[in-house]
């Protein structure tokens, strides 16, 4: 009979499952919530529930991607992504190798959204030169650097999190390359299988061989369908808008239309806020639709719309320029717009477009909230994009010229190196725990000037953090009052009377569920104490079935939800969710093989 105190915390995770899956509240708030209410029931101490924040893998996290941030403002990363780029050509199979393989590798040791959004650019960079779609590159990609955050212990936010959950309650912990084989195994796989099932994400809509390679404009304006919303408005001597400022005359309050530039007697002038007063013979530039320009026009004497300025293949406004950046998970600018943040005057940079779900928000896009994911395709002078740091708030999709890190930091590229490999040696060789070597890794970041502390606190994903602090201590209730005990004896009570590998894949395969809607290592934290007890049933080695934990969770290949990494290439990558699905399942499968033949190789299950 399931006791009280259990059947409240299987309800509140229940309920916890439900609103990951529903989205109706952001994950960490979920995360909060679950925790107050185990508190309030009396089911946790105070003590118990801020364990999470506390905890070993919380902080690894943290210090991780200081590290991360590190190596990047250095331009380690970035270094790393071009000596590979210049070695692809234009061989699509030789790309799809270098797109797949590196990320792969490079996510075993460093922050995987790092990884990948220093290749997205990049692999934009190659696409356009070798005349490839970006979506047969990106995908393969983010699966293949899933699959290699398996590399090392610390390669993922669910490996450190299941390690540490397996420290409290068996003693024993993974060592650093533990699951390496396994991990160098699956990534084989997903590489092989990205080659030889390339052509799943070929669409009809082929790049035209004919087209210039270098045509990233043409693409962005075709992209965003800005061909027919983009506009010159000349304004006569004798017009009675003359001397008025761009918000008396209220051309985007009242008719929604975006003022980009100023033609002035041949000079190309920015329009950063509403105080820029319009004068005889300005050519007013503005986005917007026809409809409004049209009125906008009629209702205004002496305004004379003179017609379209974008051809198909260029952009004829030389003093400015096009830029295109991602809402990155972490993103401070998640639920504000554009216009609530002072974006423009900010930065003097003009929000054009937006890309959500799978088309452009064109109309009233600055005062739409800004989500995870989201596109933009931003405007401004070359001095302006020369001098906007989009990091942390957003991240480089593309940029006229080469992606910018921190130019005056490359000369601690090469110590920015060298501590994070002393910190993966120290940790290897356990000197001391993954989470102190983490944290002296950090620390020297910020010594030697690869960053300052507030730069530091800005890069870490705090929502991450709320979110595995606040699910941790769930762990901890599900073994607590014998919850996790009671969906273990479901299990063993469907497959116990099998071979324990069968109980093992059903482990595996809860995870591999899990893990799609809703972030992987919040998959870890309500799996992991279930493995253990299945395993303690059977008279199993708990570690056998705590890796079958952490390489389900890695397997977030159906929905872009489920992970950032595959989040981040939606947009760019111009994926449908049926993408995800159609390309994912065979990863899928490849993981609950390993789970299957190569898991049981290394581990006995019989401990």
């Amino acid at each position: 009979m399931i006791s009280v105190e259990a059947a409240t915390v299987l309800g509140v995770l229940a309920a916890a499952v439900f609103l990951f899956i529903s989205g109706w509240v952001s994950a960490d708030v979920v995360a909060v919530l679950a925790l107050t209410t185990l508190v309030l029931s009396g089911i946790l101490t105070p003590e118990e529930a801020f364990s999470g924040f506390s905890s070993s893998a919380v902080i690894s996290i943290a210090a991780l991607l200081m590290i991360s941030t590190g190596l990047v403002r250095t331009g380690v990363i970035k270094w790393i992504a071009d000596r590979l780029s210049s070695w692809t050509r234009e061989s699509y199979p030789r790309l799809l190798f270098v797109a797949t393989m590196a990320p792969g590798i490079l996510s075993g040791f460093i922050h995987i959204v790092a990884a990948v959004s220093i290749f997205i650019p990049a692999l934009l960079r190659m696409a356009r030169r070798s005349r490839v779609q970006a979506g047969k590159l990106l995908m393969p990609m983010a699966v293949c650097g899933l699959a290699g955050a398996n590399l090392s212990l610390i390669g993922a936010s669910h490996n450190l999190v299941v390690n540490s959950l397996l420290q409290e309650q068996t003693g024993r912990s993974f060592g650093f390359f533990e699951f390496t084989p396994v991990g160098a195994v699956l990534l084989a796989a997903m590489v092989l299988y990205s080659l030889a099932f390339r052509k799943i994400l070929q669409r009809e809509e082929e790049e035209p061989r004919d087209r210039a390679p270098q045509d990233p404009i043409g693409d962005l304006v075709r992209r965003y369908q800005l061909n027919d919303r983009l506009w010159e408005i000349q304004v006569t001597k004798d017009s009675p808008v003359c001397c008025k400022t761009i918000g008396e005359i209220g051309v985007g309050r009242r008719y929604g239309l975006n003022v980009l530039l100023v033609l002035r007697g041949g000079r190309q002038l920015p329009v950063e806020n509403g105080e820029f007063a319009i004068e005889a013979d300005d050519v007013l530039a503005v986005a917007g639709r026809r409809d409004r320009v049209e009125t906008f026009t009629r209702e205004h004497e002496g305004l004379v719309l003179m017609g379209q300025p974008v051809a198909e293949e260029e952009f004829t406004w030389s003093a400015f320029e096009l830029v295109e950046v991602v809402v990155p998970p972490h993103s401070n600018m998640i639920g504000r717009s554009l216009r609530e943040a002072d974006f423009r005057h900010r930065t003097g940079l003009v929000g054009v477009a937006l890309w959500r779900d799978h088309h452009p928000i064109r109309t009233g896009m600055r005062d739409i909230p800004l989500e995870q994911g989201d596109g933009l395709l931003l405007f401004g002078t070359k001095a302006n994009v020369r001098n906007f740091r989009p990091r942390p708030d957003f991240l480089w999709l593309y940029k006229p010229r080469k992606e910018e890190t921190v130019p005056s930091l490359h000369h601690l590229g090469p110590l920015a190196a060298l501590i994070f490999i002393l910190v993966v040696v120290i940790a290897a060789l356990d000197w001391v725990s993954i989470a102190v070597a983490a944290l002296a890794g950090a620390a020297a970041m910020v010594l030697i000037g690869a960053m300052t502390p507030l730069v530091a606190y800005r890069q870490i994903d705090w929502r991450t953090l709320i979110l595995i602090g606040g699910m941790y201590p769930v762990g901890t209730a599900l073994q607590k009052t014998g919850a996790a005990g009671q969906i273990a004896d479901l299990i063993v009570l469907l497959f116990g009377s099998l071979h324990p590998l069968w109980s093992l894949l059903a482990v595996g395969f809860l995870t591999i569920l899990l893990t799609q809607p809703m972030h992987s290592a919040v998959a870890a934290l309500i799996m992991a104490p279930v493995a253990i007890q299945v395993a303690r049933q059977l008279q199993a080695d708990p570690t056998v079935f705590a890796v079958a934990v952490v390489v389900g969770a890695s397997a977030s290949f159906l929905m872009p939800v489920g992970h950032p990494a595959v989040l981040l290439v939606q947009g760019p990558g111009r994926y449908q969710n049926g993408d995800y699905f159609r390309f994912g399942i065979g990863p899928v499968l490849l993981v609950l093989g390993v789970i299957a033949l190569i898991i049981p190789l290394l581990w006995p299950l019989r401990g």
